[in-house]
């Protein structure tokens, strides 16, 4: 082949190299123009953090209640003829607290012993006549059918005197509801009904409280519980006589607050408190150890990610935000945050936009903040 020839067949540049040639020329101009421009700065809103020392309000008033106590009733319904103990009277296992009328109930028993006597009269006529028919179906004198009729009557009255004994044993059980006895040693606390009254069965008559084991009692708001230390200690003192004391730790918090005060009953169960504290008496009750601190943040502050909690740290030097991992207590919507660990005093922390913020992105922040840094 000629060298005419081979020009002829290379012929132009093809259409896609140029198209390759004029993208790669405009790449590199964009890359130019890119490495010029300045990094977007997003504004931010922030908080410094400043711990500061938890107190529930210097002190809170409350009452010594019994651990445990129990609301004593009649199994029946009836009319109070007698109640045999008042407030602050001391009772002991199986004393009679209360009695209501057992006329009906001993009618009724009577009635019920009568019953079981017709029953196993019955029940003898029964097995006498199966005897005889036994007798003499066995010599051939009566029938198998006949026989089979007074098994059959033998068997009921049998059951009969079962059904008559189990009702005498309810009459019975009925008359010994009339008595009110206590089921424990204790003291009376509260009454709920008057001689002559009638009571519902179930319905409150006498309230008997344990004094041995004592607690103290506070409504604590909402706040305080949020915040409170781990496991406290809490001094108890008598409001009448303030060096009368007693220590205890929390037992038991209410999981849900007064609709109405928006507190939290707590319960201090008390280490060997004095016979002064008794029952019912007002008591004051202070944290015994120093207060710890306590870090607040706004809710809009944290946000979560596979399960564990994170802010972003603003640092005021690069103007820049990094992720930060906080531990906090339970959380609950549109409240301030609790954060348990994970965060010093002047860590600058974003409070707004956390959602649109990424590792390292540059920021400016307020100017509060900028005066804070730089004191």
């Amino acid at each position: 082949m000629t060298h005419a020839a081979q020009r002829r067949m290379a012929g132009p540049p093809s259409v896609a190299l140029l198209l390759l040639a004029a993208a790669l020329g405009g790449c590199q101009e964009a890359n130019r123009h890119e490495e010029g421009a300045a990094p977007m700065v997003r504004p931010v809103r922030t908080v410094t953090v400043n711990p500061v020392a938890f107190r529930i309000a210097g002190t809170v008033t409350g009452t010594i209640e019994a651990r445990a106590d129990a609301d004593l009733g009649f199994r029946i319904a009836g009319k109070l003829v007698q109640r045999l103990v008042d407030v602050g009277d001391r009772v002991s296992a199986g004393a009679v607290l209360a009695r209501l009328d057992d006329q009906d109930q001993r009618n009724a028993l009577r009635t019920a012993e009568a019953n079981l006597a017709a029953a196993q009269a019955e029940q003898l006529q029964a097995r006498n006549e199966e005897l005889r028919k036994r007798q003499l179906l066995a010599n051939g004198n009566t029938s198998q059918m006949i026989y089979d009729a007074a098994l059959l009557s033998m068997r009921t009255a049998e059951a009969k005197v079962v059904a008559a004994d189990a009702a005498l044993q309810s009459a019975r059980d009925r008359v010994g509801y009339t008595e009110l006895q206590a089921d424990r040693n204790g003291v009376v606390t509260a009454v709920g009904a008057e001689p002559g009254q009638v009571v519902e069965a179930g319905g409150m008559v006498v309230r008997v409280a344990q004094p041995e084991e004592r607690e103290a009692v506070f409504n604590i708001p909402e706040a305080g519980i949020r915040g409170a230390p781990k496991e406290p200690l809490i001094e108890v003192a008598l409001a009448g006589a303030p060096d009368l004391t007693a220590l205890g730790r929390v037992r038991e918090v209410s999981p849900q607050a007064d609709p109405v005060t928006r507190t939290h009953t707590v319960r201090i169960a008390l280490e060997n408190p004095p016979d002064a504290l008794r029952l019912g008496a007002t008591v004051t009750g202070r944290l015994k150890q120093p207060p710890a601190p306590v870090v607040e943040l706004p809710a809009s502050a944290v946000f979560e990610d596979a399960g564990r909690v994170f802010v972003w740290l603003a640092d005021p030097k690069a103007q820049a935000v990094h992720r930060h991992e906080i531990a906090v207590q339970t959380r609950e919507a549109e409240r301030p945050v609790t954060v348990t660990s994970g965060l010093s005093r002047g860590d600058v922390v974003v409070t707004a936009g956390v959602h649109s913020l990424s590792e390292g992105q540059r920021v400016r922040l307020n100017q509060e903040t900028q005066a804070a840094v730089a004191r």
